[in-house]
């Protein structure tokens, strides 16, 4: 369900969880002697649930570990019942289903209890030498190497179930290190935290100076297991998450909310930034990783863009609650939402068109609709490596991607929103747009060069968008003057040869189904 990118796989992982929590309150009620839930009772519920949205909400409590998503849902579909006849029945029915999903939830979101002793020790001892001398009692500095080797087990375990308690576990270690650290100030401590990763990254476990838990992290990178390595990047997605909610908690006295805002979203990508370039350290080289460190890119960097009708939400708790959900509200954008948008989302005409909610979660996929933006204040943050470098690791997925997407004669849309194909656009528009506003970047990636190799990509895509940068910066760089002065020359002084082999590009496009640049 964490994983599931599109309304869709949301709508029926959501069903799947419904129909479990409906067969066992049905199989308490049978072994009571009360009768079972009919369809007809139970259809209403169903009906309700889905108009609130609860796919999307139990989403974003799996995701990102938000407990009671359930009793929100709950109030607010009992504030908007106008009390019919069979209304104590279905609330009855309501409480029931809503409070089985929390407890399915935090099943998943929550530490096994047999560690909820063993993390305490770990946030008690995070050090090797408060280990070591830190307690004259030998039992208590044992229990602390036990509960730390357990939490390494965890995460290096072959299963998949151990591994995700010990993300859980070290998540609240990680931000333990933030907020609960010596310095009130939080930002400080995020600047210490980020000093410890690049210690940590450097060091061996037994001689670093850095805290366990940021050695820990470090460590899964280390791994020669794909899996394992995966898991820095699952634990970093949580931390970064948690860190938001904490910033909104812990607001400072600034009176200029934007400000306020753009401080609080800075300190996450400075984290994001210092923890990604460990990956690229590494030299990562599983497919599956790559996309999950874009995805987390993506999720940091890019701003929804909302219908011009919606109220502003606040900051990320306010969100998160969604305490004060209107059912009329939801009912009308699930109406307005029609098959158009699914089918050809690259025609909507403005923001009004958009919906509450979109068919993808990819980041990347909205960016390049436009229902997305990202501030240029928190690209010029991020180093101009995190955009090249996937750009070109992903290079052969996105060319697998194009290819079955031919092969099962999809008529050229044979990419998924979101795929690397998706994921490598966005990265070249992010990385133009830091090229275009920062010459050093520009310098760093190889400068034109870069670009002109850029031209003979296989995606269509990127291929179009270095050549209008190209085009387009020869005043802001006045040395592609003369790397572009052929195919300037021919436009403007050969402009019908130039016709002629522009519309038989066009037509040779068109005969092999390359949409994206046939509709160029």
């Amino acid at each position: 369900y964490s994983h599931a990118n599109s309304r869709e796989e949301k709508r029926d992982l959501f069903l799947v969880l419904f129909d479990y929590c409906l067969h066992q309150i049905n199989d308490t009620c049978l072994a009571t002697g009360i009768s079972a839930y009919s369809l007809d009772e139970i259809q209403p519920l169903a009906t309700m649930l889905a108009l609130a949205e609860a796919p999307e909400a139990f989403y974003i409590a799996v995701k990102h570990g938000v407990e009671g998503i359930g009793e929100i849902l709950k109030r607010s579909i009992a504030a908007a019942l106008s009390r019919p006849s069979n209304y104590e029945p279905l609330s009855s029915l309501l409480e029931k289903v809503t409070r089985k999903l929390d407890g399915i939830i935090s099943s998943f979101t929550r530490l096994d209890s047999e560690f909820t002793c063993m993390i305490w020790i770990t946030k008690s001892y995070k050090t090797l030498k408060s280990i070591e001398v830190g307690h004259a009692d030998s039992d208590v500095s044992a229990k602390a190497k036990l509960s730390w080797a357990t939490l390494h087990a965890l995460l290096h375990s072959e299963r998949d179930a151990y591994r995700h308690n010990g993300y859980i576990w070290l998540v609240e270690l990680l931000l333990s290190e933030i907020s609960e650290e010596g310095d009130k100030n939080i930002f400080l401590n995020v600047r210490n935290f980020q000093r410890q990763m690049g210690i940590a990254s450097s060091q061996e476990l037994s001689f670093s100076t850095a805290s366990l838990p940021v050695c820990i992290l470090c460590g899964l990178l280390k791994s020669k297991h794909n899996n394992i390595r995966w898991g820095f990047l699952f634990v970093l997605e949580k931390l970064l998450i948690r860190c938001k909610l904490l910033l909104d908690e812990n607001e400072g006295s600034t009176h200029n909310s934007r400000e306020s805002n753009l401080e609080k979203a800075s300190v996450v990508i400075d984290i994001m930034s210092s923890a990604l370039a460990l990956v690229l350290q590494i030299n990562e080289t599983d497919r599956v990783n790559i996309l999950k460190m874009c995805d987390i890119l993506f999720s940091q960097l890019c701003l929804k863009l909302l219908p011009a009708h919606t109220a502003p939400t606040g900051n990320l708790k306010s969100k998160i609650r969604m305490s004060n959900v209107d059912l009329d509200v939801l009912q009308h954008e699930k109406s307005s939402w029609n098959g158009n948008f699914l089918e050809d989302s690259d025609t909507m005409s403005g923001l009004e068109q958009a919906p509450l909610f979109f068919d993808t979660a990819s980041m990347a996929a909205l960016l390049l609709r436009g229902c997305a933006v990202v501030p240029m204040q928190l690209i010029t943050r991020v180093p101009v490596s995190l955009f090249y470098w996937p750009l070109f690791q992903l290079a052969g997925a996105a060319t697998d991607d194009i290819a079955l997407g031919v092969a099962v004669g999809s008529e050229g849309r044979g990419n998924l929103a979101g795929a690397a194909s998706d994921i490598r656009a966005a990265l070249l528009l992010l990385l133009i747009g830091k090229c275009t506003a920062d010459k050093a970047a520009f310098s760093d990636v190889g400068g034109v060069e870069f670009f002109r190799r850029l031209l003979e990509d296989m995606d269509s895509r990127v291929a179009y968008y270095s050549s209008v940068f190209l085009l387009k910066a020869c005043p802001i760089f006045p040395q592609l003057h003369f790397f572009l002065c052929i195919p300037v020359k021919m436009m403007t002084e050969e402009l019908d040869k130039y016709q002629r082999m522009l519309q038989s590009l066009i037509a040779k496009a068109q005969q092999l189904r390359i949409v994206y640049l046939s509709s160029y």
